[in-house]
């Protein structure tokens, strides 16, 4: 086998197989460390930028490592471009034969069950887009939804997808040939096993089950497992998950009707409670009504537990082939039941142990309860990196502070629960001093004053105007985006469009087939977006995007970092605000032929210390005070 070094050389297997190939620095010595950690038992962190080419500096040593290896990216559209695209390449280039397959959520495949029973159940579809499933369904070979050529309704699907709570597994009748299944068996004997973080923090919150076992891991997008993790750990209770649990009760029962009006009484009362407190997100402890309303909807969930206990073979709606078949439709709708019990008891537990809160949802009216623990390290210490012999952590956004005693990957480290590592921030092949600038707006405009977007509007436009529109003005809220929006959208001479007024996909195609076009956007478009060459030329940020302290999960974070004796603001709020900036900022440059401007309308960022602290965290572009020394920079 040749040396890895060989493999990324000029002339070498990578270069035959990928046209256009240049070999970068950065890239090797990433591959190197990762091969060095498989090899000697290590985990290993890598900031890799845009232009390092990460995606081959792990899958060259994963496949040569001979080992099963998990590859878990932030979505399912990463998943997809690493089976579709990357993986096929690295194979051809190393003439290396690998077994590999895809592997998502039970929900993202038809059952077979389901699927013949709702049809022989209905003589005709109860509506078009059910007919469209139908048609798809009779024709599918592997039930997989990404399939379909439209997106279908969520209760529809729900009626058709393997979900674990409607699954009786080895008990049905189309267990050998079942799509899910069949995948899951695939996944047991591949080499290299590619799902998303939503399964494989599902899966290690499961205690395993749902992947095989592996010897190594790779979490691309890594700053995103903390969000993953946590949201495995999160127990929800609201009416869309006690409605979803009722729908699939009446599939499999016939119960009384007391119970849908039961339940009905008890979360619209809980809802009504917890509207009485304002905010978006506020802890569950800060609603004094909230405990009655959860008292009530537990004797409710008593009662159906006590129902089904004595009703689970004569109140089934088709009698199964077997005994152990209804046994696990019981163990199944038990489960559900038991599960909103448990997120009722979650609520309610003392805050020194979980984090519980009320969120509320784009309807006012919809409330939902969430409770999970304080911080995620632990448990990922305990069930990953202790059990895992190398686990690979790569992003683009993974250091912070670079000159800090504890290390650029400290805030990383911390939060994720890894220990001991091997570390490179691999350098960049891209010329920021000559490919970008960064123009931060003086002290005086401070997000935090009433006069802040009549100030930042004049800049925004000037930077537009330069940059002939071919701009995403990026905002950490809706109400600075529409404000902002309103004082220049009359005077802007290029076209713009607003976060919302299109689908997300159909936004992106706009702005890339639209000669000087300028999105006005929030969240979504601070990361995963990829617009290549001048017609992104342009990345405004209204403010230094530090999570908000109002938040129960931040506060939660930052008092037990405090509680320490450490400072919470430097500690979180500012590795939090560097992650997420250098996300916007990575917006920009994603070739050597790009160039662009990174405009900070947040003042503070040239006026304080956490100010600079953050900006020497970002790729390191030429600084420039005035606007006007943008002059010749953009090709005219």
């Amino acid at each position: 086998m040749n040396a890895i070094d060989e493999v990324f050389a000029p002339g070498g297997p990578i270069e035959s197989a990928l046209s256009g190939f240049e070999t970068r620095p950065g890239q090797l010595q990433m591959a190197q460390l990762i091969e060095r950690g498989f090899l000697e038992g290590m985990h290993t962190l890598v900031e890799a930028g845009t232009g390092v080419g990460k995606s081959l500096a792990y899958l060259v040593p994963a496949l040569r490592s001979g080992k099963k290896v998990v590859l878990s990216t932030g979505t399912i559209a990463l998943q997809e471009q690493l089976y579709t695209k990357d993986i096929p390449l690295v194979m051809r280039a190393l003439e290396l034969p690998a077994r590999v397959t895809l592997l998502k959520g039970r929900n993202n495949y038809l059952c077979k069950q389901k699927f013949d029973r709702m049809r022989s159940d209905r003589l005709i579809a109860p509506s078009e887009a059910m007919q469209r499933l139908w048609e798809w369904g009779a024709r599918t070979g592997s039930g997989d939804r990404a399939e379909l050529p439209f997106a279908p309704f969520a209760e529809d699907w729900e009626q058709l997808d393997a979900d674990a709570d409607d699954c009786v597994g080895e008990f049905c009748e189309y267990f050998a040939d079942c799509f899910f299944f069949k995948k899951r068996d695939e996944a047991k004997y591949a080499d290299l096993v590619v799902v998303n973080h939503a399964l494989f923090f599902l899966d290690l919150a499961m205690g395993g089950g749902l992947l095989p076992p592996y010897d190594f891991v790779v979490l691309d997008e890594a700053h995103q497992c903390e969000r993953w993790a946590t949201a495995a750990l999160t127990a929800t209770l609201s009416r869309a998950t006690l409605n979803r649990t009722m729908r699939k009760l009446h599939r499999s029962y016939a119960l009384p009707g007391t119970f849908d009006a039961d339940l009905e009484h008890g979360i619209r009362g809980l809802e009504s409670a917890l509207a009485r407190v304002p905010g978006e997100r506020y802890p569950v402890q800060a609603n004094e009504d909230a405990g009655p309303a959860l008292e009530a909807l537990r004797q409710t969930l008593y009662k159906l537990e006590n129902w089904l206990h004595a009703n689970w073979t004569s109140a089934l709606k088709k009698q199964p082939a077997n005994d152990a078949e209804a046994e696990r439709r019981r163990d199944l709708a038990m489960r559900a039941i038991l599960a909103h019990q448990a997120a009722i008891d979650r609520a309610e537990a003392p805050a020194e142990t979980t984090i519980a809160w009320v969120e509320r949802g784009e309807n006012d009216a919809r409330y939902e309860i969430n409770s999970a623990p304080f911080d995620v390290a632990d448990f990922l210490q305990a069930t990953l990196f202790a059990r895992t012999t190398s686990v690979v952590l790569t992003s683009a956004t993974i250091a912070g502070d670079r000159s800090s005693e504890r290390g650029a990957f400290a805030f990383l480290k911390r939060s994720l629960g890894v220990r001991e590592t091997q570390e490179l921030i691999a350098p960049s092949p891209f010329d920021y001093s000559v490919q970008a600038r960064l123009y931060v707006a003086p002290s005086a405009l401070n997000p935090k004053l009433p006069s802040f977007s009549g100030m930042a509007a004049p800049i925004v436009e000037e930077c537009l105007d330069r940059s002939r529109g071919r701009a995403f003005v990026l905002f950490t809220s809706y109400a600075r985006l529409h404000e902002i929006y309103g004082l220049i959208r009359e005077r802007l001479p290029f076209p713009a469009r607003l976060q919302g007024e299109l689908p997300r996909t159909h936004l992106l195609q706009w702005f890339r087939s639209t000669p000087n076009a300028v999105l006005f956007a929030t969240a979504t478009f601070w990361e995963g977006i990829d617009v290549v060459g001048d017609q992104l030329s342009c990345v405004i940020i209204d403010r230094l995007p530090f999570p908000s302290p109002a938040d129960p999960i931040v506060r939660a974070r930052i008092e037990a970092i405090e509680s320490r004796g450490e400072s919470g603001f430097d500690r979180y709020m500012v590795p939090s605000a560097i992650v997420r900036l250098k996300q916007g900022f990575g917006r920009l440059i994603r070739s050597k032929k790009d160039r662009g401007l990174v405009a900070i309308l947040d003042g503070r960022a040239s006026a304080s210390r956490y100010g600079a602290t953050i900006l020497d965290a970002l790729p390191p572009a030429t600084r420039i005070s005035h606007l006007d020394e943008l002059d010749g920079f953009f090709p005219s």
